[in-house]
């Protein structure tokens, strides 16, 4: 069995931010598969599909793009929008901003497939306040940054955060949904152990409001266990062809300088 890094799920979601997520997992199958990640946000003009194929972890190229293919995202309303290659394997739509409780359609045709994913863009959840807290973590206090807001009630909400330290590129903290706190006044710490923050540290944080096929695909990523013998490749929105994911997220950004 080897070792595989999906580094394709690289977001480049506008020119002023980005976020690189590098996923390591063990592949039942030896040989390389496609992967498809797209993105839909109603905070840019810009939306981005990455496809390309599995890479061996120990190979010197870390990102093998899959050219050539076609790539549109028809909305409900009835709009399509075209997807230009501009570097291999980055298919790019531009003037395509996204837009609450729209339902989207991503098809990718690559030869003689096609890959279909759906997804509708949740309505917008922003956070109110946001600080600096202190916890003991393992013995030791631990600096965090506290999120809160307002969940609406009677609906399931799946939120994803991600946050940029001093203009960093901005990477994933965690996956998080509304199962014991729907309609409540919610307090949420974001924290990375790997990631040791200091007064002085400017933290800006974006909370994205997900589809629970996303959450799904984050949550099993943020879950498995480098250790097991043959963890679970996360849930793909292709089938069996294709792994990835496709969201249209409500995307808000709040920043903080720590304390």
């Amino acid at each position: 069995m080897h070792r595989y890094r999906i580094i394709s799920i690289v977001l480049f979601l506008s020119l002023s931010w980005s976020c690189e997520d590098v996923i390591d997992i063990n592949l039942n199958d030896a040989h390389p598969q496609l992967v498809i990640v797209g993105e839909v946000n109603n905070r840019t003009n810009r939306q981005q599909v990455t496809i390309s194929r599995t890479v061996a972890f120990d190979r010197d190229r870390p990102f093998d793009p899959v050219s050539g293919a076609d790539v549109h995202v028809s909305s409900g309303s009835g709009g399509v929008f075209h997807f230009i290659e501009q570097t291999p394997g980055i298919y790019i739509a531009n003037n395509f901003r996204g837009r609450e409780n729209e339902r989207y359609e991503l098809r990718v045709q690559l030869g003689g497939e096609v890959f279909t994913a759906v997804s509708t863009m949740p309505t917008l959840v922003v956070a109110d306040s946001i600080g600096t807290a202190l916890r003991n973590i393992f013995g030791e206090e631990e600096k965090l940054i506290t999120l809160k807001f307002q969940d609406p009630p009677y609906i399931p909400n799946y939120y994803r955060y991600l946050w940029s330290v001093n203009g960093a590129p901005f990477e994933m903290v965690h996956v998080a949904q509304d199962k014991f706190n729907d309609g409540r006044y919610v307090s949420e710490d974001l924290i990375d152990f790997d990631l040791k923050l200091v007064a002085g540290d400017l933290v800006t944080v974006q909370m994205q409001c997900i589809d629970k096929a996303t959450f799904d695909f984050w949550n099993a990523v943020q879950t498995t266990n480098p250790g097991t013998a043959a963890p679970a490749n996360p849930p793909s929105v292709f089938g069996e062809g294709a792994l990835g994911y496709f969201s249209a997220c409500a995307v808000s950004e709040i920043s903080t300088v720590v304390q």
